[in-house]
């Protein structure tokens, strides 16, 4: 008999939330030799997994994942289809590969099924957790505290049993740690709930989080982490990738990882701020993309966060009706490698490098330099156009 947790009814009921569908499409690539090469706030912004060093493996991984996701695919037909995927690709079994940080060939494990189920399990769980906090964020006036429950699970941590019936506000500082799942295998969950439930249960005080170190062996860095929380568990993904917005909408991001910058551009172009501007319903703007530093440079801008007008947006679904909002989360990742067609002071067609049928777009800069704004985005319909393009160097409509 399966596990709940390799059912993704059990998590994703009644059906996949599209929060923890964004949340997990919009994370970036990280190869990795051990998981203790990435920081736990990483995690939050991009998708690794010990050992594949190959980014075909780890977009393969990626991608099967989001389909159970999205889909509702149990573990066990998730590993039958991607197993034979894996050993075509040469990532099964043991094998020698060189560890990047020390250069010292070492004998290690690839793909099994035994990885695959912890990868499943654990990429599932984080989803629905940052999912839930999304949706937590959304309703938290109506539900303002939460509650901290266990799992299914037929052992339970001391720790985190000791949580079990924990009632805080939705915004205590508890949970930009405690916020479940805290470390591998674990199933405890929160459940948000009104004022008068909370009152019922007893709210509690917000409590004293003991800490202990840990040494990460690959770094030679020592921090302090919750006791009871697994190494690389310690963080909130929902909160960070919240924060990573908020900033980004502040235009605080500018000077960034620039792989956190595009997933918050993605997150903010999912977000239901961005959607209710594309479908007409909310006005003003809402930030959708960034530049480069060195195109932000060339149009004399002072800030690389490109936003989407009100108005932008209804010219688009007017010219351009087959555009969806999904298509908009590419320009992240577009602008990042942009060709250009043209450019003047204040404007630049971009174009997508490396697609058949690429996007195409214009961005404008306001006189002072401190506002970018998308203008006009679109698909080519044909080879001919793009060769007109670029053989013209014209100005797209």
């Amino acid at each position: 008999m399966a596990e709940h947790s390799d059912r993704p009814g059990y998590s994703f009921d009644p059906g996949p939330p599209p929060e923890a569908s964004a949340y997990f499409q919009n994370r970036g690539l990280n190869p990795s030799f051990s998981w203790e090469d990435v920081e736990p706030q990483e995690h939050a912004t991009a998708f690794t997994v010990a050992k594949a060093m190959d980014l075909d493996v780890l977009e393969a991984i990626q991608g099967s994942l989001q389909e159970a996701i999205d889909e509702g695919i149990p573990f066990q037909q998730w590993r039958r289809e991607l197993t034979p995927r894996l050993q075509a690709m040469g990532w099964w079994g043991r094998a020698e590969m060189t560890d990047p940080l020390t250069g010292e060939v070492r004998d290690v494990q690839l793909g099994s099924p035994r990885r695959l189920r912890t990868i499943y399990r654990a990429n599932l769980r984080t989803a629905r957790a940052a999912g839930q906090w999304e949706r937590i964020q959304r309703t938290k006036r109506a539900l303002p505290y939460l509650v901290y429950l266990l799992g299914p699970s037929i052992r339970h941590r001391p720790t985190h049993e000791a949580k079990e019936g924990l009632v805080l506000p939705v915004d205590d500082p508890f949970w930009a740690q405690w916020f479940p799942p805290n470390g591998w295998g674990c199933k405890c969950h929160v459940r948000q709930i009104t004022r008068r439930e909370a009152e019922g249960r007893g709210i509690s005080d917000s409590p004293n989080i003991p800490t202990r170190q840990v040494f990460n062996s690959r770094t030679g860095e020592l921090r302090q982490i919750p006791s009871g929380i697994d190494p690389g568990w310690e963080t909130n993904p929902g909160l960070t990738r919240q924060r990573h917005a908020e900033q980004f909408l502040a235009g605080r991001l500018d000077a960034v990882d620039p792989e956190i910058a595009r997933v918050a551009a993605r997150d903010m172009a999912t977000s239901w701020r961005a959607a209710r501007i594309l479908d007409g319903t909310a006005n003003g703007t809402v930030p959708i993309a960034m530049l480069t530093e060195e195109l932000t440079g060339t149009l004399g801008a002072t800030t690389r966060v490109v936003r989407l007008s009100s108005e932008t947006a209804a010219k688009q679904a007017s010219r351009h009706p087959e555009i969806a909002q999904r298509d908009y989360v590419r320009l992240a990742d577009i602008m990042s490698d942009a060709a250009i067609l043209q450019q003047d002071d204040r404007n630049m067609v971009f174009i997508e490098r490396g697609a058949e049928l690429p996007w195409i777009g214009v961005v404008k800069r306001t006189m002072d330099g401190g506002e970018l704004y998308l203008t006009t985005f679109y698909r080519a319909h044909s080879s001919r156009y793009v060769r007109r393009l670029f053989e013209r160097g014209t100005t797209v409509r």
